[in-house]
């Protein structure tokens, strides 16, 4: 400007705004990414859980980004237990159980059995078979033994006493996860009996989450959040100066 003229202040917001917008949504994003990966690191040792994975989508003419988080599906390895009512499926399909907000499906088959000879899952949701809650014959059990066979069928003492109802979804995009080791089944998505289920007894899916994966992935997104950072301070000096020149031309 001529000297002498005074300083005109251009309303709307500055290129420098629109920046620090652009950082603050990004190192927020940032900061909900860590949470997943620390999420996933947390349940390493939970039997059936399935990793969270999160990307960036920019929208088309917005300098915002939107955080999506998805789930992995890829099976975890299978860890030998010899207990009978520990059950693993391979390849496709969840147990369906029974809990307080109607049905929903895991692939935690870490089973028990109470006095009243339901089986349910470790959080006491009962296990559904073909014709509701898998009920035993515990004196059945205390002599005979279990045997549950590949395809689901649940026998005591060799006599049938169930068959356990295993599901599968034509897309687990429409699976949202309830917890650790639970799905429920969103609008649109309808389960149906898995084909050839493949059932191991005295066997569990571990997590498939790989813990060295996970760690050095929380390292890359902590030195992501840390640039920002310094950017953001950066720019944070810039308008400190200018600011402070405004009031001495002023």
């Amino acid at each position: 400007r001529r000297f002498g003229e005074p300083v005109r202040i251009v309303k709307g917001p500055s290129r420098v705004k629109i920046s620090l917008n652009i950082l603050k949504s990004a190192m927020n994003t940032q900061v909900d990414r860590q949470g997943v990966v620390a999420n996933n690191l947390a349940n390493i040792s939970t039997t059936g859980f399935k990793r969270d994975v999160s990307f960036i989508e920019f929208l088309t003419g917005d300098p915002a980004s939107k955080l999506v988080v998805r789930t992995d599906f890829a099976p975890g390895r299978l860890k030998q237990t010899d207990n009978p009512l520990d059950l693993a499926l391979v390849g496709r399909g969840f147990f369906a159980v029974e809990t307080d907000d109607g049905e929903a499906y895991t692939r935690n088959g870490r089973f028990t059995v109470g006095e009243d000879g339901v089986l349910r899952t470790v959080s006491g949701f009962p296990v559904l078979g073909l014709n509701g809650p898998v009920t035993l014959p515990l004196e059945g059990m205390r002599g005979g033994g279990l045997t549950v066979t590949a395809r689901g069928e649940v026998l005591v003492g060799g006599e049938p006493a169930a068959m356990l109802r295993i599901v599968d979804f034509e897309s687990y995009a429409g699976l949202k996860k309830v917890g650790a080791d639970l799905f429920k089944a969103t609008a649109g998505s309808f389960p149906e009996p898995a084909v050839e289920p493949a059932v191991r007894q005295g066997n569990l899916e571990e997590s498939n989450v790989d813990p060295i994966g996970e760690m050095v992935g929380l390292i890359e997104l902590q030195r992501r959040f840390e640039s920002s950072l310094r950017v953001v301070r950066a720019l944070d000096g810039a308008l400190g100066r200018a600011v402070n020149d405004i009031g001495r031309l002023s």
